[in-house]
């Protein structure tokens, strides 16, 4: 059968949104074709009329992680004052709702350890994200009467920080220790930018993309039997 144009590039979206989410849970090596493809209950034989390879698909699932994690960073801080908007958005990038979802949060965090392995499709398509959302970052901190030129550095800074935070509390097992983390570095960040940053838990829901249970039961009997 016979597909348009449109039903393909729904196909590939569908694609691209759960290697994003494998590639920050299992990375590259644990981003199998053949899994990827049954899980959307496509054969192996049709990602080829997606993708020219595996290394292509890392490298459009990056750009799919960098526009979706920017989408959120504008809906975070949309209609809020240059210091509401940081203190927003590092709550909720410290909170546990995000530390516990690494499938659907910043790839940053998720997926850098891994980006610096690959090669340099993956690695260029990974700065081109963190410079997109670094960029929206600064937008931010010029508000708050930096130069244009110190609030590139202060995103930058941030992102470095946020991050590393996030990586620590991942890699711990205990919940408490997973809280004391982020209380640590939210304090730290509040006390160098002169921030109020309250520290709040943001709702488990809060996420853009479907957890993979929910959107497999939310297939239709199309896509499930869609190859092109």
């Amino acid at each position: 059968m016979r597909y348009d144009g449109e039903h393909k590039e729904r196909t590939r979206l569908r694609l691209l949104t759960e290697a994003a989410i494998m590639l920050r849970e299992d990375g590259p090596s644990g981003l199998s074709v053949v899994t990827l493809m049954k899980r959307q209950g496509l054969t192996h034989g049709g990602f080829y009329a997606h993708f020219k390879s595996k290394d292509d698909l890392i490298a459009h699932a990056l750009d799919t992680m960098f526009e979706r994690t920017c989408e959120r960073y504008l809906t975070k801080t949309r209609g809020l004052v240059p210091a509401a908007a940081l203190s927003n958005y590092i709550a909720y990038y410290l909170s546990p709702a995000h530390i516990n979802k690494p499938g659907q949060g910043c790839p940053i965090p998720a997926v850098a350890g891994d980006v610096a392995r690959l090669g340099t499709l993956a690695r260029k398509r990974f700065e081109a994200g963190m410079v997109k959302l670094q960029r929206l970052i600064a937008l931010e901190f010029e508000g708050l009467d930096r130069t244009p030129d110190e609030a590139l550095t202060q995103a930058l800074a941030l992102l470095s920080e946020l991050s590393g935070a996030v990586i620590m509390a991942r890699a711990v097992k205990s919940p408490a220790m997973v809280r004391q983390i982020g209380l640590a570095a939210h304090t730290a960040i509040a006390n160098r930018l002169g921030l109020a940053l309250p520290v709040a838990d943001v709702p488990a829901e809060d996420a853009d993309e479907p957890s993979r249970p929910a959107q497999r039961q939310h297939l239709s009997d199309e896509a499930a039997t869609a190859e092109m």
